[in-house]
């Protein structure tokens, strides 16, 4: 029997560990498979192929490349709350447009759901970044569920979030 999977998109403001501690809670509950997304942007003017150069790095690296190893050492410590909550858990790295990204690697893994979150802009700033949420929920093929964030220096630290999920896992 395949377990359902959960697409877990998340980026790493503060409001990233109650995300993950919510999905985790979920998906551990569901027996669900956990599949942890970051998209990489270039950040802007810097073209593809561009190549950089790390300070106490021998030489220059592709900065995509770059990113790619920094979100993915990022990501590994949010992992480990999937795992104390006996989730499965793949880590995957999409590029391009967020929202678009979010859809496509859905599509791709075939998830049940999405739980993601959201960081609740409102006004002229909702207005001009738009909202990767919204964007989300109108096009996904599955349900999805928001978590509203609180704001960055609201909300404990990973180490407090990881430890935190692991006394739970275990009493």
């Amino acid at each position: 029997m395949s377990r359902d999977k959960t697409l877990v998109p998340i980026d790493f403001t503060g409001g990233a560990y109650e995300v993950v501690a919510t999905a985790a809670d979920i998906a551990g509950r569901l027996g669900n498979d956990v599949v942890l997304l970051y998209v990489v942007k270039l950040p802007a003017g810097l073209p593809p192929g561009a190549r950089l150069h790390p300070h106490g790095s021998p030489g220059a690296v592709d900065a995509l490349q770059f990113l790619d190893d920094d979100a993915r050492a990022h990501l590994d410590p949010f992992a480990l709350i999937f795992q104390a909550a006996g989730c499965s858990v793949e880590i995957t790295l999409e590029h391009g447009e967020v929202s678009e990204a979010i859809l496509a690697a859905c599509a791709r893994i075939g998830a049940g759901m999405i739980i993601m979150g959201t960081h609740g802009r409102r006004g002229l700033r909702r207005l001009v970044e738009g909202s990767v949420a919204e964007q989300v929920i109108r096009r996904a093929d599955c349900p999805v569920l928001v978590v509203r964030t609180k704001k960055p220096d609201d909300h404990p630290g990973l180490s407090e979030a990881q430890e935190q999920a692991l006394a739970e896992s275990s009493g």
